[in-house]
């Protein structure tokens, strides 16, 4: 048996075939059109048209029963098309002939499919990027006398404000030549505006602290010498973003002492003057990737399509429509867990919770200098988030193999997260509470199997689970330490 739905195969699923080749269908069953049997019905159903042929009907007969006969009672009702109501016209010029007879227009819709196809088969490995052209027609705008749209003075091509540099001359005036003009050695603006805002990154706070007003309503630059230098030395680079980065964190301003006197504070409390290193609560992707890097798990990998880390169950379920192909959140499997979070799966109206905790935007509007917070969620964050909790895990993991002794492994951490060895007084503390873990989970071997469960990395089958467990709550300590967080 075949199944067409307004003349289109309808796929079915047979679940009882018991016939041989020697039986036959004749049968004294009852046949239900719309339902399984009398206690199964279908709910809401209604049938138009109900036919019984005597012969089995070719595919295109099929496709025109839907049309045929109801295009049949239009023309018979009314046989000039020109006095078709909407529907009529429908019907029998869009749905008929147009669909079964036109030979262009069929052939068109052949095209079409084979061009979704083609596309498919692009797509399979990542999402397609949506990309812009030109306008053939030249853009233009009218100067209108008083705002009215009727009172139009004169047409006026794409420019620059006149008070900065010219267009390049012989650049088109479109979007090819803006970036021209950006570029250009004769607007310093592009160049300060960039280096100002990787300064920014890197030091906290920009030379011009209003990071996203360079105008004359901004603040002033507190090194105008030292931006000008910048924006040469980075335009004089080609641009090289990479290279600007190594001058600036290799240079003797970035790399001095955090620590500041009293007469210091007292002179200059926001380090405008430079006179000591930055020194701020880094943002929620830096903290992700750092806790990562130290525990062994960031994957480095350049490039590639979004992936989606650990997030609460539910989340994107409380604000999607019902239609949304982003409506429940399912986390990544393997690498895509410890991706660097510049490639982190952003939805615009649920942002990653962990890094909207440390104040990352929804990326809803342009933010050109993020705010920082010190709130207790942040501390939830990092102690129980399962990320944070199974870096903690690897760190413990790395912290074990490093060496037998307490203070081996406690060195181990101090290096591997603040750069530096412990203090006698700090490592006094630490072993005091290492002490304390071990204790713990040597009277709790379940407690020591549930926090071992906490993400999808196994733990080294070689080491002993109550010690992971302890050693993960001592990497947990460094990993929640101030000097960890702050840059």
């Amino acid at each position: 048996m075949k199944l067409y739905l307004n003349g289109k195969p309808a796929e079915v699923e047979v679940r009882l075939d018991t016939l041989g080749p020697k039986d036959s269908i004749r049968t004294d069953a009852a046949t239900h059109v719309g339902r399984r049997d009398d206690f199964n019905p279908m709910r809401e159903t209604r049938f138009q048209d109900v036919r019984i042929y005597r012969r089995a009907l070719a595919a295109d007969e099929v496709a025109r029963l839907p049309f045929e006969d109801l295009a049949a009672e239009i023309v018979a009702r009314q046989p000039d098309p020109r006095k078709w109501t909407t529907d009529a016209k429908f019907v029998a010029a869009d749905r008929f002939y147009l669909g079964e007879k036109d030979a262009e227009t069929i052939s068109l819709a052949s095209a079409v499919a084979a061009h979704d196809t083609a596309f498919e088969a692009l797509t399979r490995d990542g999402p397609a990027s949506l990309i812009a052209i030109e306008k053939t027609t030249p853009a233009y705008s009218d100067i209108l006398k008083r705002g009215d749209y009727y009172a139009r003075l004169e047409r006026v091509e794409p420019g620059v404000p006149r008070f900065l540099s010219n267009w390049p001359a012989g650049a088109p005036r479109n979007r090819r030549g803006l970036a021209e003009w950006l570029l250009s050695a004769e607007q310093p603006l592009m160049a300060r505006v960039s280096v100002n805002r990787i300064w920014q990154e890197v030091f906290g706070r920009g030379l011009v602290e209003s990071a996203g007003d360079l105008g004359v309503m901004g603040d002033r630059p507190s090194h105008p010498e030292l931006l000008d230098w910048l924006a040469v030395e980075f335009r004089e680079s080609g641009w090289d973003v990479k290279k600007f980065y190594r001058l600036l964190v290799t240079s003797a301003t970035y790399r001095q002492s955090a620590s500041a006197t009293a007469a210091q504070l007292a002179k200059d409390p926001g380090n405008k003057l430079l006179g000591r290193g930055p020194r701020y609560r880094m943002d929620g992707e830096m903290l992700r990737d750092s806790a990562l890097a130290a525990a062994g798990l960031l994957v480095e990998k350049i490039g590639g399509p979004s992936v989606k880390p650990y997030q609460p169950p539910g989340i994107w379920e409380e604000v999607a429509m019902p239609e949304s192909n982003t409506k429940t959140y399912v986390p990544d499997k393997g690498e895509g867990l410890y991706r660097r979070s510049v490639y982190t799966f952003w939805k615009r109206a649920s942002p990653p919770a962990s890094l909207e905790t440390f104040d990352a935007t929804s990326r809803e509007v342009v933010c050109t200098r993020r705010a920082r917070t010190n709130t207790p969620l942040q501390a939830f964050v990092t102690m129980n988030d399962p990320q944070w909790v199974e870096a903690a895990r690897k760190l413990g993991e790395r912290a074990l193999q490093a060496g037998g002794r307490m203070e081996q492994r406690l060195e181990f951490l101090a290096r591997a997260t603040l750069a530096r060895p412990l203090t006698p007084r700090e490592g006094a503390a630490l072993v005091k509470s290492a002490e304390a873990f071990r204790t713990k989970y040597a009277a709790d071997p379940a407690a020591a199997a549930a926090l071992l469960a906490v993400g999808e990395s196994k733990p080294d089958p070689a080491l002993a689970p109550a010690e992971v467990a302890q050693w993960t709550l001592v990497a947990s300590q460094f990993l929640n330490l101030d000097e960890f967080l702050t840059k």
